[in-house]
């Protein structure tokens, strides 16, 4: 295959790619680092850059959103064709970001949110024992697919299981590195790193075969992690620092969902709780009234994140976190101000649950028929692009039908794993007190609109939390508090798997439980 170059501006930087190589996978692997919120859909223009030379023609979506003009293209919608130059518009390039002012003379750790879809990145300060975020970004081995299973199943190639390894532990480092050399803090100052993430991905990350992992029995090998150094994972700048992650209990309980447990039974959460981390894969525990541990996973996707909906987007910049209606008008909250270009997953709950209210949606998840002479609050309206059906919004921001299908995949799912974990328990819902909703969409998600798409079994008598990234925060303590982590690996070993996907009656109860 032919190879072209491309050269960076100012600095000069260049690197060779071969033909039809996306143009923002490419100036990602040249250490570029861009805003991609919408995934890569090109929804949201966060990466719009200016370039010379041979590309792809602009698609359909470049033209509609007129993101085009004075050399100017999309880095996810553009192919090279040819060598090119590119220079970044302020607006592509997180490279100004501002971080925090921090004593270069204290000592210091770092923790790691490896997630499927989003990765985040804090800095502890250990002498004063408090945390400061870093840096949040999709994870970049998207490109080989949004789930886990792709990625795994795309690991039978030595090549590509070496990129997967490499992409993942260059973004991370990479951005460490970036943001310690801001803020004038040497990597001798890091005395820890810990990670805490799903399965899979800290197998990425350390680099063990995760093809156990995908086929049955489905068996994890290495369920700790704590053998690693610094030169092991590449990065030769953090030899003083003790390597470290959350243990798994499986092939798909993570040092995510471990972290989290360890976290709520240290509040004294540790009765009659249920506990879910929402994101691609979701992570569930159960502790009945006799203090037994019971946890399962379930595939949701990226859904909820932002990702494989028409406009979603992850929080950023334009927005829309939470749409509700006032006298026949719908009214959004945004990040910061201007134009909105996509919605996140909270928004996304809002709308679906304002529609079913209204019977423009039934609860199969269809659109009402009879649709014609139905009454929107304003501006919303329908129209159909092409053969899709949809309500459009905002600007071009719209709702398809396949975007309330990919909802309704994630909360079956989520609903029928909490059924079955209730039964293995021995528990009613009435029994559970307390309900813990983990990460970053629980944070900010609207309760009532989240019951009304019935995510979970009711719980009637419960008190409901959101405590954040879970996943995040445990890695953290660990940073801080070694013997966090020995607590973690305890309760790991209490923990009985309730294992669903060799379950033949699971797929009934999905199925079941898609309706809203």
């Amino acid at each position: 295959m032919k190879d072209f170059l491309i050269t960076l501006l100012p600095g000069g930087k260049q690197q060779r790619f071969v033909e039809d190589t996306l143009l923002a996978d490419a100036l990602f692997d040249m250490g570029v680092n861009l805003k991609t919120p919408c995934g890569g859909k090109g929804t949201c223009a966060k990466c719009r850059v200016k370039v010379q030379g041979r590309l792809s023609e602009p698609t359909a979506m470049e033209i509609r959103l007129g993101t085009l003009g004075d050399g100017h293209r999309l880095a996810c919608q553009a192919r090279l064709q040819g060598d090119v130059s590119v220079e970044l518009d302020a607006e592509g390039s997180t490279a100004n970001r501002v971080y925090p002012e921090m004593d270069r003379s204290s000592a210091y750790a770092i923790g790691v949110d490896i997630g499927t879809t989003t990765v985040k990145i804090s800095l502890v300060d250990l002498r004063l024992g408090q945390s400061y975020m870093l840096e949040s970004f999709l994870n970049p081995q998207r490109r080989y697919g949004h789930d886990v299973i792709n990625r795994i199943a795309v690991s039978d190639d030595q090549t590509t299981y070496n990129a997967l390894v490499g992409m993942i532990r260059e973004k991370i480092f990479g951005s460490i590195l970036q943001a310690l050399e801001a803020m004038h803090i040497a990597p001798e100052r890091v005395e820890n790193i810990t990670f805490s993430g799903n399965t899979t991905m800290l197998y990425f990350v350390f680099a063990l075969d995760v093809a156990p992992l995908g086929l049955y029995p489905y068996h994890a090998g290495t369920v700790d992690f704590d053998t690693f150094s610094a030169r092991d994972l590449g990065f030769e700048q953090f030899s003083r620092a003790k390597i470290s992650a959350l243990p798994a209990v499986s092939a798909f309980l993570g040092g995510d969902l471990m972290g989290g447990l360890a976290f709520c039974y240290e509040q004294g959460l540790n009765k009659n709780t249920f506990f879910i981390d929402m994101g691609t894969n979701g992570e569930l525990y159960l502790i009945n009234s006799s203090g037994e541990i019971y946890a399962t996973s379930c595939a949701m996707g990226p859904a909820l994140e932002g990702m494989n909906i028409s406009w979603g987007m992850t929080a950023d910049n334009g927005a829309i976190t939470h749409i509700w209606s006032e006298q026949e008008i719908f009214e959004y909250h945004m990040i910061n101000n201007g134009t909105p270009v996509g919605i996140t997953g909270t928004a996304l709950i809002d709308i679906i649950a304002e529609l079913l209210d209204r019977n423009v949606i039934l609860a199969t998840g269809a659109f009402l028929r009879d649709h014609d002479t139905m009454l929107l609050p304003e501006p919303a309206r329908f129209d159909n692009r092409g053969a899709v059906k949809q309500i459009t919004l905002w600007n071009d921001i719209a709702l398809t039908q396949k975007d309330i299908r990919s909802v309704q995949l994630a909360k079956g799912a989520s609903l029928a794993a909490s059924r079955f974990l209730l039964m293995e328990a021995g528990c009613a819902p009435e029994d559970i007190e307390q309900v813990i909703i983990a990460g970053a969409f629980g944070e900010h998600m609207d309760l009532e609109n989240f019951k009304r798409l019935s995510f979970l079994a009711p719980f009637p008598n419960a008190q409901y939390h959101f405590l954040g990234n879970t996943s995040l925060k445990s890695a953290e303590k660990v940073c801080m508090d070694s013997s966090f982590l020995v607590m973690a690996s305890e309760l790991r070993d209490r923990v009985k798997e309730v294992e669903l996907s060799m379950n033949p009656a699971f797929n009934d109860e999905f199925i079941n439980s898609m309706n809203f």
